[in-house]
């Protein structure tokens, strides 16, 4: 199986590559404004950023597109989930900066977490998603967001919030179970 790593100049990008590493999972990372094809891989994950950039934000959107079309599947991470939703019709807003670790709670199965409860969880942003795109659900809530992970009706298409990639065990099995799918 081949991954792409769309690295949108996320301090944490070095973070998901570890998890994947440690999945011993072969990937390929690159660095957004170089992005290559993204239908030559088999799973797609969108990192998060650092900053606003208009170019980043249409090459996020043209994959996101393709994605969706071509059936693979695709983890959004922050920034990641925030395109998502975008690309589709959702809206995002300005919240408080987030910056830790916080408690979320999974109140409904998903291909990323089969588990229902309450998780510990890496938050590090200061938007959040205000609407979700009608063909999307939400699968787990925080104090700091109603979309801290969601997920297409239909297709392979995940978000989270939150940095799963900092996010300890927790974050290790949403990546494990992302690649299983």
């Amino acid at each position: 199986m081949k991954v792409l790593v769309l690295d949108n100049n996320s301090p944490f990008t070095s973070d998901i590559l570890n998890c994947l590493d440690k999945l011993d999972q072969k990937y390929e990372c690159r660095k957004c404004l170089e992005a290559p094809n993204p239908l030559y891989y088999d799973r797609i994950i969108l990192s998060g950023r650092k900053k606003n950039d208009k170019r980043i934000n249409a090459i996020n959107s043209t994959t996101i597109r393709l994605c969706h079309t071509n059936d693979k599947p695709l983890l959004g991470i922050c920034y990641g989930a925030e395109i998502i939703a975008l690309t589709f019709g959702g809206a995002i807003r300005r919240g408080e900066q987030v910056v830790g670790m916080t408690e979320i709670n999974i109140h409904r199965e998903n291909g990323l977490m089969t588990k229902m409860g309450i998780w510990e969880a890496y938050e590090s942003h200061s938007y959040t998603i205000a609407r979700l795109p009608k063909e999307f659900v939400s699968v787990a809530n925080s104090r700091f967001s109603p979309y801290e992970i969601f997920c297409h009706n239909k297709k392979k298409i995940y978000g989270t919030q939150f940095h799963p990639e900092r996010s300890g065990d927790f974050g290790f099995k949403l990546f494990r179970n992302f690649l299983n799918l």
